[in-house]
């Protein structure tokens, strides 16, 4: 009776260890797991550490928008300025080359009024004299005059009696029997002028045709 006694003391102690044991791995196994709520508050300083990331970018942007724009203001001030420039230097060059065209010919123009000047001097003393000698050796004046002031501006008269006919420089009115060599001139109907290396007005000319028969 006293041994079994003791066997049921034994076997409720072992019980009793045992469920000592297994609440003491539960209770060591429940301190080893990892918080939820300290997982969590180790991320809100990064997702504050990101926000304040984002807004200094933002920021960065910003002033690199505002760089741009008052860049793009003084280039757009500046071609603004160019075109009113250049329209200026259009409307000008217009200006000088119209102006060019109307007093062109003022320097003849200056050149010719003294020949003008001496042909009205002719004619008043041919209309109160009856000198004709006098009055042909006044035109002769202003005729070598005009030449020498047409010369001076770079016009010279063209060549024709005893050359050859050049289509160049010359205008054949017609062909006449002539002892000189065929197609010489022999005659001058219209003296023609160069100025300078162009030919102002084509002299007009007659040729030889030759001896008939």
């Amino acid at each position: 009776m006293q041994d079994s006694n003791e066997r049921k003391q034994q076997s409720y102690s072992q019980r009793i260890a045992d469920k000592l044991k297994n609440i003491y791995g539960a209770h060591m196994q429940s301190s080893e797991k990892p918080n939820m709520n300290e997982e969590i508050s180790m991320d809100e300083p990064m997702e504050k550490a990101t926000e304040a990331g984002g807004a200094d970018e933002v920021q960065l942007l910003k002033e690199q928008i505002r760089k741009t724009e008052v860049e793009r203001d003084e280039f757009r001030e500046h071609a603004v300025r160019k075109v009113a420039e250049l329209e200026n230097f259009r409307r000008r060059t217009e200006q000088e080359k119209e102006e060019m065209r109307i007093y062109a010919n003022h320097k003849l123009l200056i050149s010719i009024l003294p020949i003008v000047d001496d042909l009205q001097r002719a004619l008043d003393t041919g209309r109160v004299g009856h000198d004709y000698q006098a009055f042909l050796s006044g035109i002769e004046m202003v005729y070598n005059k005009a030449m020498q002031t047409l010369a001076e501006l770079g016009v010279t008269p063209i060549n024709t009696v005893g050359t050859e006919f050049d289509v160049n420089l010359h205008e054949a009115l017609m062909r006449m029997p002539s002892e000189a060599p065929e197609g010489q001139i022999v005659q001058e109907a219209q003296r023609g002028y160069t100025f300078r290396d162009k030919v102002l007005r084509h002299a007009k000319v007659i040729t030889s045709a030759g001896m008939e028969g």
